[in-house]
């Protein structure tokens, strides 16, 4: 066993395969973007292709070596954090795009490829993928398979794994297995479902714990002809949730790429902040920003409906809260939790959860409180619309040198609330596991199949709240 780890034995390099094991180039994997306290990452490889991906996952599982696997690193619920020590799988060396296949309408990649090197390729082509996240410039379509993406494209096509075709992926004795028609003769992707269970679904959102996903097949869809946005304001939250409830059920999303909803208090932080000269009494309560895309005709005669539905229920276009913060965040792509404004905090930590959008009452009083109870941070929180429910964000922000051993016990018990209120876990990671193993029957599901996939339990310990096998050299502090 190596000093004060666990590695052991463990010196594998497959051919093709980047080690890293200097301290000073570990330092960036102990993390990802969420305020969990740190891991110990002991080596990081990075392999080039799935033949070493399984070369690597054999050779753990005989030394009970915990592997952690990483894609871009910008998750903000701890999948990525080697708490157990280990190995870090740093997939970004498996960056190729396999095929473009305009017939089936399905683009095939391996996971390290980023959003922004994918629709930069389909774009010559007139094509996109359904979901892209608002973390695109630096997010791994690995990681969004595994993590439940969601962002443009949510409010026509729910989530990332909606729009999963089939994948490939090494279980944790280096077999290969590809799923939905992937798993016929000609390997082709063509169709998800067929052949029996959905077993794609097995492994989208699992943050990396049954299987480690070196390809993904993706629906394509044509670039929007034009691109527009809108943003109205509400007098009160109830009456923006009887507008989206109605806008979900009518159907009037199917051109809109985006959908977002914000809360009073942050209303309020993003015009203050560029127009200090206006009178925030006389700011909606709740606001809602729509990016449209489509044809011409078709966006003009929905901007229409839309508006008239808005009215209906006591709404107008606010076109001051577009113009300062919704336009410029969708036309620069920028992160979605930008919105709050206040990077005069080092960081954030971030909790995003499902929920009925029945419950958006619930959601904006549940931050009310919050703010209430942890006034040392600052809070914000929004949801981002999908074709049916909400996906609410709640974000504090806090000062990395002074309080971060403060936050966390403050996110967790903000991940109490919102379950409490009727939210489930979404993108569960670590930050949610206490959340997910009170599931008793689903969590004892998760655990049979742990032990029939990963039988030496040593695939990212810890997510979904399953621990590392009997077998597995975990660090002391991670027991």
């Amino acid at each position: 066993m190596s000093e004060g780890g666990v590695l052991g034995p463990f010196r594998l390099t497959p051919a093709g395969t980047l080690v890293l094991e200097d301290p000073v180039d570990l330092l960036g994997y102990q993390r990802d973007c969420s305020s969990l306290p740190a891991g110990r990452a002991e080596r990081v490889l990075r392999p080039s292709d799935a033949a070493a991906v399984g070369e690597i996952l054999r050779t753990a599982a005989a030394d009970g070596v915990p592997v952690t696997v990483r894609g871009g690193g910008t998750m903000y619920a701890g999948g990525a954090i080697p708490a157990a020590g280990g190995v870090v799988l740093d997939l970004s060396g498996l960056d190729r795009i396999l095929d473009i296949d305009l017939d089936a309408g399905v683009v095939v990649v391996e996971p390290g490829v980023r959003f922004g090197a994918l629709t930069a390729a389909l774009a010559p082509h007139g094509m996109t993928i359904g979901i892209i996240p608002l973390t695109a410039p630096a997010a791994s379509i690995g990681g969004a398979a595994s993590a439940h993406a969601l962002g443009t494209g949510s409010a026509r096509f729910q989530s990332f794994a909606d729009e999963v075709v089939g994948i490939e992926v090494v279980l944790s004795d280096g077999q290969r297995l590809r799923t939905g028609s992937g798993a016929g003769r000609t390997g082709k992707f063509f169709h998800r479902y067929g052949i029996g269970p959905d077993l794609t679904g097995l492994f989208l959102g699992g943050d990396g714990t049954f299987g480690v996903i070196t390809a993904i097949a993706l629906w394509l869809h044509p670039l929007p002809a034009c691109r527009c946005t809108a943003s109205y304001g509400f007098p009160t939250v109830a009456a923006a949730t009887a507008f989206l409830l109605e806008l979900q059920r009518s159907e009037r999303l199917r051109n809109v790429w985006y959908a977002s909803g914000y809360e009073s208090a942050t209303i309020r932080g993003r015009i203050a902040a560029a127009r200090p000269d206006i009178d925030l009494s006389s700011l909606p309560g709740f606001c809602v920003g729509l990016d449209y895309g489509g044809e011409l005709a078709e966006l003009t005669r929905d901007r229409a409906s839309i508006l008239a539905l808005a009215k209906r229920y006591g709404g107008d276009e606010f076109p001051l809260f577009n113009e300062i913060y919704f336009q410029p965040l969708r036309g620069e792509q920028s992160h979605w939790y930008s919105f709050a404004g206040y990077f005069s905090r080092s960081r954030c930590g971030l909790l995003m959860a499902s929920l009925p959008t029945a419950r958006l009452p619930a959601f904006v009083e549940t931050l009310a409180a919050i703010r209430a109870e942890h006034p040392a941070f600052q809070w914000g929180g929004a949801v981002v619309v999908c074709r049916r429910g909400l996906h609410g964000g709640l974000v504090g922000f806090y000062d990395e040198a002074t309080q971060w051993a403060d936050i966390q016990p403050a996110m967790r018990q903000c991940a109490a609330a919102l379950t409490a209120m009727g939210c489930i876990p979404y993108k569960s990671g670590k930050i949610w596991a206490p959340e997910v193993q009170q599931l008793s029957a689903y969590h004892q599901v998760l655990s049979q199949l742990k032990r029939t996939l990963d039988p030496a339990g040593i695939l990212s310990p810890g997510n979904l709240g399953l621990s590392a096998g009997p077998g597995v050299n975990v660090l002391e502090d991670s027991k």
